[in-house]
């Protein structure tokens, strides 16, 4: 059969309108079937809650996809017409007995008769409409595509949800739970990586180290006649290794190096001493007794995650969340340490989470990680200890090499064999040793007021009331009122005995605690403690002299 012929065209015409409605009648169909399962299973975990739905907008999202998935199983399950259906459907509506059907299958057939079947069929052919032939009826039907699914959407939007068997709130739990164990193992695997990455880069340049190296290279420049030169030089190390030393010394490592740990006796008699041993090991710089405890606790976490038998895993697992709380209490209250703190606390989240059966394995393995963080955390605390007593020691070896100074001592030279901070150390201990300079404070005491340095023993000043000067005795005529006093005048006479002492024994002691309290709370670098408490010290000796 030509294909540019008009009966050609017709029977196409009419197969692609047949197919076309074979798609359609499908869609129909699947998409009210799917519609209503969606609406059984809606109403089931609505009612019930013997299985959760998505929350509402996934549950809008679930129900888009209906359309689109009844459009594609109807394209795959239509009934697929062929040519001949089309010319069945031609003769069967213009009663044409068999005419197009014969045409359709011309090519397969053989007689002389053909040429009169394609006549007859051209002829018919031109007033024949494939419209008339195949008529799309979806009008009827449409409103029942429509309805339907708009009943199921308010069933999404108003229907309750009903949780008689707890289903719905076990399920929320879970996915909580499982949320909430995801967000830890991400903020510790972002905590972990800055904490290696900081310390390798500690590896790579260490700043201490280099203020050190410097500090040696400035002491052997140092020339015994060049007293003001080296004492400049002298006090701008100081500057910047103190500097350095601030930067260092945080909150929670000045808490550490003030923590006394025999006054606490909140974890008991045992983990007491295991905590004051652990404290003191790290105001040392040696955190290897809690890396230790956190590699114990890392094995037992392996076999919690091997053990089947709940008895023996409920031993484990309080033994496993006693020690890691000890251990966050350190964190948290002795060494004030809030990164450590947080990654031990994680860990005991994560351990209560690997009690859920869906997330053990995971759980598990997100507090071993969490461990992992807090031994990375301890190594980066130690180094910066270690870092802080190495520029402390910094501090007090320009504090000898100051003092070798003021008596013109100081040269290089003779420290040209010093390796070590240590060496300096010696150096200059043994030259003031041989200088016979010792830490006491030498104070001369006065013969009279007036006299010397030192306390005086009484005494009026020489006056010269010949000498002309530009006073002026004038007098305030401000009101006199209740209030703060300004000022106060001493008169001659005999004061009431041991009133002097007394006052000045409670402004030294006064001002003495104000002092020491300001070393405690104030970032000052320990080369500096000494001069400031030996100097209250001479004035305590000075007070004792001046009493005798």
């Amino acid at each position: 059969m030509p294909e540019a012929s008009v009966t050609s065209r017709l029977l196409n015409s009419v197969l692609n309108r047949m197919r076309l409605a074979s798609v359609g009648q499908s869609f129909y169909w699947t998409l009210l079937a799917i519609s209503l399962v969606f609406a059984v299973v809606l109403m089931v975990a609505r009612f019930t809650g013997l299985f959760a739905m998505p929350d509402t907008p996934s549950t809008w999202a679930a129900f888009a996809v209906v359309p689109l998935v009844a459009g594609l199983l109807a394209w795959l399950v239509h009934r697929r017409p062929t040519l001949p259906d089309a010319a069945r459907l031609v003769d069967r509506t213009t009663a044409s007995k068999d005419l197009y059907l014969t045409m359709a299958l011309l090519n397969n057939s053989a007689g002389e008769y053909q040429a009169l079947v394609v006549q007859s069929a051209e002829t018919r052919a031109a007033g024949i409409k494939p419209d008339q032939v195949v008529q799309f009826t979806w009008q009827r039907r449409f409103w029942h595509a429509v309805w339907v699914p708009a009943l199921v959407a308010l069933g999404v939007y108003f229907l309750p949800q009903y949780d008689p068997f707890g289903k719905v709130a076990s399920a929320k739990l879970s996915e909580k739970r499982s949320e909430r164990l995801t967000e830890g193992k991400k903020a510790t695997e972002l905590r972990l990586e800055e904490v290696k990455r900081a310390i390798a880069d500690h590896e790579e340049s260490n700043s201490t180290d280099l203020a050190i190296e410097e500090l040696k290279m400035t002491f052997n420049k140092m020339k015994a006649d060049q007293k003001l030169e080296n004492l400049k030089m002298l006090s701008s190390e100081q500057k910047d290794i103190g500097k350095l030393w601030r930067q260092i010394s945080s909150e929670h490592l000045k808490d550490l190096m003030k923590s006394s740990p025999s006054s606490d006796q909140q974890f008991g008699a045992n983990q007491d001493e295991k905590l004051q041993k652990w404290v003191k090991e790290l105001q040392e710089g040696d955190a290897g007794g809690v890396q230790n405890e956190l590699q114990e606790l890392q094995e037992q976490l392996q076999q919690l995650a091997a053990t089947k038998d709940p008895v023996e895993r409920g031993e484990l697992m309080q033994e496993l969340k006693e020690r890691l709380q000890n251990l966050e209490k350190l964190a948290s209250d002795k060494l004030n340490n809030e990164q450590l703190s947080a990654a031990l606390e994680r860990a005991m989240q994560q351990m209560d989470l690997s009690e859920n059966k869906d997330l053990q394995e995971e759980a598990l393995q997100a507090a071993m990680q969490s461990l992992e963080l807090s031994e990375q955390e301890l190594e980066q605390l130690e180094q910066s200890v270690k870092d802080m007593k190495e520029l402390e020691e910094a501090l007090k070896t320009i504090q000898q090499a100051k003092k070798v100074n003021d008596q013109e001592k100081l040269n290089g030279a003779q420290s040209e064999n010093c390796k070590t901070l240590a060496d300096y150390q010696s150096l200059y201990d043994q030259m003031l040793a041989e200088s016979g300079e010792s830490d006491e404070v030498q104070e001369k005491e006065g013969e009279f007021g007036m006299g010397g340095p030192g306390f005086g023993k009484g005494g009026e000043a020489p006056e010269d009331d010949s000498v002309e000067t530009g006073f002026k005795n004038e007098q305030s005529k401000s009101a006199v009122v209740a209030g703060k006093m300004l000022l106060s005048m001493q008169t001659k006479g005999e004061a009431e005995k041991g009133e002097v002492v007394r006052d000045y024994k409670q402004l030294m002691q006064s001002v003495k605690q104000g002092a020491m309290e300001a070393l405690n709370t104030e970032q000052i670098p320990p080369g500096y403690h000494e001069s400031i408490k030996t100097y209250f010290d001479s004035l305590e000796k000075g007070k004792e002299k001046a009493a005798k």
